[in-house]
Formats: C-alpha cells, sequence, structure tokens
C-alpha cells in the first residue's frame, strides 16, 4: 500500500510540475502506416515492402529530436580554429591515395588538400560514418509532422530554449511548425533519390547506414547528393563512398559543379558551402587546407571517371 501510494504520488508530481517531455515520449508509426503512407506516395511495392522490413523504429526518437532541435543546442569549438592534427592527417590521407587525387585534381580542377581536408572534417577519413540505417532516417523525419509528434517536439524545443533564451514562445512554435515541416518534404524527396538509385542496383539499402541526417560513406553524401555527383575512379564501375579513391572523385566533382574557381576565393567558399551551409564549415576546411603541401605537378594517365 505504501509503495502504492508513493508511485500515485510521483506520477502527481510530475504532472503538476510539467515535467519536460523527452525524446522517449516520440513514437513511430507500424509497418501498416507505413506501407499505406509509402504506396499512396508512389513508391513501388518492392522498394516499400524493403524499406518495412529493414526498418528500424528503436532510433525514431533520437533521429527526430537530433534532426529538429540541434539549432537549439549551444556550438562547440568553431571549425575555423586550425588544428595541428588536422593537417598532418590531410596530408597522410593524400599520401596513401596520392594517385585517385592526382586523377581527381586533373579530372576536376579541385585541388587535393582541399578534399583531403573536406573529408577529414566531415569523417576523419571514414574513422566515423556513422551507423544509422539510412532509410529509417528518412522515414523517422517523415513521421516527425504526424500531429502529436510535432506537439512533444515543440515542448521539447521550448524546454531547450530555457537554456539558450533565443527565440519568444510564438516564435519558436512557429518556427518548429515550419522546420518540422521542412524536413519531412525533404526526407520524402531523399527517399525518392534512393528509389530511384536502388532500381539501378547500386546501393544496398539493406545495409547502407550513416549518419542521423540521412549521411553516408567517407564524404558523407545525402541520397539526392549521391545520385547526382558521385564518381568512380574505375571506368564503368557503381561508384562506392566507402572506397577512399571513389569518395576523393565524388567530392571533387562534387565542388567543381558547385561552382569551384582555383583562383577565385569567393567561388570556393560558396562552393564549399552548397555541400554544408556554413560559412565556418567552408573557412575550416580552407584553413587546413593551406597549410597542407599541395600535390607535385606530375604528368598524369588519361583516366576518365564514372559518375552518376
Amino acid at each position: 500500500m505504501r509503495t502504492l501510494l508513493i508511485l500515485i504520488f510521483t506520477v502527481l508530481t510530475a504532472s503538476v510540475a510539467g515535467a519536460a517531455p523527452t525524446h522517449k515520449d516520440l513514437e513511430a508509426q507500424d509497418a501498416d502506416w507505413l506501407r499505406q503512407y509509402m504506396l499512396r506516395f508512389g513508391f513501388s511495392k518492392s522498394f516499400t515492402e524493403e524499406s518495412i522490413a529493414n526498418y528500424e523504429p528503436k532510433s525514431f526518437g533520437r533521429v527526430v529530436s537530433l534532426n529538429l532541435l540541434g539549432f537549439l543546442t549551444p556550438s562547440g569549438a568553431h571549425l575555423t580554429e586550425l588544428d595541428p592534427k588536422a593537417v598532418k592527417k590531410a596530408a597522410t590521407f593524400i599520401k596513401e591515395n596520392t594517385e585517385a587525387f592526382k586523377t581527381a585534381q586533373q579530372q576536376f580542377g579541385v585541388p587535393a588538400e582541399v578534399v583531403s581536408s573536406l573529408l577529414w572534417i566531415e569523417t576523419r577519413h571514414g574513422e566515423d560514418t556513422g551507423t544509422f540505417h539510412i532509410v529509417s532516417v528518412f522515414l523517422h523525419l517523415i513521421q516527425s509532422r504526424n500531429p502529436e509528434n510535432l506537439k512533444i517536439l515543440t515542448q521539447m524545443a521550448l524546454e531547450k530554449n530555457k537554456a539558450v533564451k533565443k527565440y519568444k514562445r510564438p516564435e519558436l512554435v512557429a518556427l518548429m511548425q515550419k522546420r518540422v515541416e521542412s524536413k519531412s518534404k525533404w526526407a520524402e524527396e531523399q527517399l525518392i533519390a534512393l528509389a530511384e538509385v536502388r532500381k539501378k542496383k547500386h546501393l544496398n539499402l539493406v545495409k547502407l547506414r550513416g549518419s542521423y541526417a540521412g549521411a553516408f560513406g567517407l564524404p558523407q553524401f545525402i541520397p539526392s547528393s549521391y545520385r547526382d555527383f558521385s564518381a568512380s575512379i574505375k571506368p564503368d564501375a557503381t561508384p562506392d563512398l566507402s572506397a577512399p579513391a571513389d569518395a576523393i572523385m565524388s567530392v571533387a566533382n562534387y565542388l567543381k559543379q558547385s561552382g569551384w574557381q582555383q583562383k577565385n576565393l569567393e567561388a570556393q567558399v560558396t562552393a564549399l558551402m552548397k555541400y554544408n551551409n556554413s560559412r565556418d564549415y567552408a573557412t575550416g576546411i580552407l584553413n587546413i587546407s593551406q597549410k597542407v603541401p599541395p600535390l607535385p605537378p606530375v604528368p598524369l594517365e588519361n583516366k576518365t571517371a564514372t559518375s552518376q
């Protein structure tokens, strides 16, 4: 009886105090909901069933909260701070993959030291590519706009805002509505890109894993970036972003198509910000690359990359 009274008191106290919701309160829909949604959206039956069969609901709360509430987390050290270790690692990675960097630099005109610095910033040259199931990430984000999840996410945002004191309540409520809607639509676009890539049998979606933001491989490409910019060093081969050579070619291709110009600093910053919309990110990569010894001008073989 005493135990029951203590339990009742605890529940009532939490209720009166207005205990802040956590990501454990966020709930993913069941397989039937996912199936109906995907088929109604127009995905093929095979893609739908494969996605549902490998869906990982356990990561729902974490993925949704990380994606939608990260803007309220105080940032750590700025990327603009030059890390001597980053310079050393970027130089070593170039030495270990010299031929791939030469080919990429010749074909796309993007310096090896820039590509290597970017790959260090993204995944420490492949040491940290992420463990989240990529298809599940996008299915999670689509469900974030369900009314109950939106309500909980908004309450979580209001609680986090008490620490940063950045927004007024009405402003933050409206912003969360906008963020959730925008992120869920973006997730739909990425699922479409995955379906297109899968149709070409270029990715194993069952095993594909990466970051909570849905990016994968050494360069952390999202599906649409893989579809549009991935490149293989081997002619007619399927790009493999877990392979250093293909990751190097793909990043160089991405930056070239994003407007990289060797003698135009602002064009370089713009290209890097298309990769990650942060000037600190772009400046950080350029700061590292300026300290990395450039590749010597050695005659190169005539190699042609295969891009998607």
